[in-house]
């Protein structure tokens, strides 16, 4: 791989960006003439580097074969848990004692909590972390979980990938009714990038497939297809989290049921500023998708009970992209609208 340039519009921190060239699979890293080193990895098409530079500044970078924190992903035999510069901070989970697999608990290098893990609620138990549900699948409610739930389950876990820059992997989900009665296949990629605890990105990206016959999603307010449950200290009504979308609406009551480019959940902590940010991708359907978002912590995007049903015709497929940024730090206004501009122009 020869010596590339890259220029960038908008200033970068700690973004990942695709670059498209030739790469072997040895490149860990892209060093600058100035002798900064970001961390980069081979990808479909290019390389994926995580870049920090000012609007309009232009790199002269060299691939380098070295760099000085890896990502991970370490397989047991019903989870994984991903790491970052040598910190557990997410992971997968698919045990059949539970109705559903998730994504959590998503943490700090320190491991405290973004989002909410409690098997002993009796609260919305169902809302475990990072989680991919819908409340009506052709008449089955796989969001909640009563006696007759549906049930998903993990078939395979393949595609994973980790090094200097990201790690990610794939989930393929049969979605049942409670007889087992298969009813839309889901396949998940799941990345997270070589950031620091500052603002750590988990892309998301989601395919249902009609592969069992015609799936309607119904028009249900318990509905993603994405959920997060923000820990218990970040709650609007009794923690110190406060909504706010891209449309410059606060809280729940001006939030909840409208339509917007992304939405933030974030507070103080004892230890510090603490924050979730949801980006919803342009290419999905309906965009921009409507907010359930509520006081007691669930932040979950959903068009269908705000915009109606939809229906995947036997054989095709109907694909969501998200962009979840976990971030220890102050952002403002000004900065999210710019990291959501890259997120709805990335080319991957």
């Amino acid at each position: 791989m020869n010596t590339l340039q890259y220029t960038s519009p908008v200033t970068l921190k700690q973004e990942p960006t695709f670059i498209a060239c030739e790469a072997c699979d040895c490149i860990r890293g892209l060093a600058a003439e100035d002798g900064r080193v970001f961390p980069a990895q081979k990808a479909e098409g290019g390389i994926i580097a995580i870049l920090t530079c000012e609007a309009g500044e232009t790199l002269t970078l060299n691939p380098v074969k070295t760099y000085g924190s890896e990502c991970a992903i370490l397989k047991e035999e019903n989870s994984l848990k991903v790491q970052i510069a040598g910190h557990d901070i997410g992971g997968y989970v698919w045990d059949t004692a539970y109705w559903k697999p998730y994504f959590g608990p998503v943490t700090d290098d320190a491991g405290n909590h973004f989002t909410r893990l409690d098997f002993d609620t009796l609260e919305h138990p169902h809302h475990r972390s990072v989680f991919i549900a819908v409340g009506d699948v052709n008449g089955v409610d796989a969001w909640n979980e009563p006696e007759d739930c549906g049930i998903v389950r993990t078939e395979e876990i393949k595609d994973i990938k980790a090094g200097s820059a990201y790690a990610s992997f794939t989930a393929v989900n049969r979605w049942m009714d409670h007889s087992e009665k298969p009813l839309v296949k889901e396949t998940t990629t799941y990345t997270m990038y070589n950031q620091t605890e500052d603002c750590r990105m988990l892309d998301i990206d989601v395919l249902f497939t009609a592969e069992y016959g015609e799936v309607n999603f119904g028009p249900t307010k318990e509905a993603g297809p994405l959920g997060v449950r923000m820990r218990d200290e970040l709650r609007a009504d009794r923690g110190t989290g406060v909504i706010i979308n891209s449309r410059g609406e606060v809280a729940e009551k001006e939030c909840w049921g409208h339509e917007a480019e992304w939405c933030d959940y974030a507070g103080d902590m004892p230890f510090g500023k603490m924050g979730v940010t949801v980006f919803d991708h342009p290419g999905n359907e309906r965009f921009p998708t409507a907010w359930h978002v509520r006081n007691y912590g669930l932040f979950a995007a959903n068009n269908l009970f705000f915009k109606g049903d939809l229906t995947i015709k036997e054989g095709d497929s109907l694909r969501y992209r998200f962009r979840i940024l976990f971030r220890r730090c102050e952002m403002s206004v000004e900065e999210i609208r710019t990291r959501f501009d890259r997120f709805a122009h990335s080319e991957q």
